[in-house]
């Protein structure tokens, strides 16, 4: 179950053996570094040159492997636009899909267009979640912004996992750090974690800091990262648990359900100990734990195993996250219920006016009356 994967890339500190065995990585990583600061370089000096669309292009990325929570908080984001009725639309890769054109549209904001297979995951989260936000994939993300203002005169895109999509000119550079291990191990790819080197973080208009609700000496972060990017605001998030769906039954219930159920949780994401922390957190009593690779595909053997080691264990329930949702399409009904936590991100102390105030002004986007 990816248990090669989740040692090269553990959230756990390093230990002499693994720093042994990763350590002829550093050679690439170096190499690696080079080209990134180059391309970046190469576009602020106008030698590569990026397009803009007629409307606010907003990223949302990060400078890590995944697992950061880019997916709920373009949620978040999207949901603050349609509450100020400012027509927004969603632009994602379709990382792990099989839909491999240009540009395409997994939801017109009333019907979904494609399934998980074809579009990915996330793209598929994202249109299940947002009514009336039209999402579109594809690698050409200039022309899926230019069909989405044509087609839905929107006046703003999210570019989902923009954040080295430099080709596409952005109005407002969102960066999100899991305030656990913001800049992973330290280490660029393949070493390490690290999409980019640290100091690219000064790219940004505003950082984000996600799971701070799992993390410690928050305000000690905050006041590094101001030191690293003088003048760009910093702001906090953390997971709220908003209910437990049945996808067998139709029905959601509410967190608490969780509390002290006998659970076998499993999950196929960037960071699965955040999942479990939140599972812990309501209370779940966790007999047994399976950590997959990030978008993991699953198999019809994945669910008899899951199934028969949630027997075996006496689970009186199986959970997953809502990315994991999506991949299991053909999970057989059997006698223990397979739930679905489902989250959001929530701003802490106080934030999310602040955050909004610093949004609308970078934007100039006036309430549609």
């Amino acid at each position: 179950m990816g248990s090669w994967f989740n040692f090269i890339f553990s959230e756990s500190k390093e230990g002499k053996l693994r720093k042994a065995l990763l350590s002829p990585l550093c050679l690439l990583s170096f190499f690696y570094g080079v080209l990134v600061r180059v391309r970046v370089s190469f576009y602020r000096a106008g030698l590569f040159r990026s397009a803009s669309l007629p409307c606010k292009v907003i990223s949302v990325g990060n400078i890590t492997l995944g697992g950061t929570g880019k997916t709920p908080f373009v949620i978040l984001l999207a949901e603050l636009f349609r509450a100020r009725q400012i027509p927004v639309a969603i632009l994602s890769r379709g990382y792990k899909g099989s839909f491999s054109g240009p540009s395409g549209m997994v939801s017109d904001g009333l019907k979904i267009l494609m399934d998980g297979s074809q579009a990915g995951d996330e793209p598929c989260l994202l249109a299940g979640r947002l009514p009336g936000v039209p999402v579109f994939i594809g690698r050409e993300r200039l022309l899926s912004g230019r069909a989405a203002v044509e087609r839905f005169q929107v006046q703003a895109v999210i570019l989902d996992d923009g954040f080295q999509h430099l080709p596409l000119r952005r109005d407002l550079n969102l960066l999100l750090l899991d305030a656990r291990r913001p800049f992973g191990n330290g280490c660029l790819l393949p070493r390490g974690e690290l999409r980019e080197p640290p100091n690219q973080a000064r790219r940004a208009d505003a950082i984000i800091l996600t799971k701070v609700d799992l993390a410690d000496n928050i305000l000690k972060l905050k006041d590094h990262l101001r030191r690293e990017a003088p003048g760009c605001p910093v702001f906090a998030v953390r997971y709220v648990p908003v209910g437990i769906r049945d996808p067998f039954e139709g029905r959601t219930l509410p967190p608490e359900v969780l509390h002290g159920k006998k659970i076998l949780g499993f999950a196929g994401i960037g960071s699965p100990a955040s999942f479990r922390g939140s599972l812990e957190n309501l209370g779940a009593e966790i007999v047994q734990f399976d950590c997959f690779r990030d978008h993991y595909s699953y198999r019809p053997e994945d669910f008899r195993k899951l199934l028969q080691d949630a027997g075996q264990r006496g689970a009186e329930v199986l959970v997953t996250t809502e990315k994991d949702a999506v991949r299991l399409g053909e999970f057989p009904r059997g006698e223990i219920p397979l739930w679905v936590l489902l989250i959001r991100h929530e701003f802490v102390a106080k934030e999310q006016e602040p955050f909004e105030a610093f949004l609308w002004s970078r934007l100039g986007l006036e309430k549609k009356e």
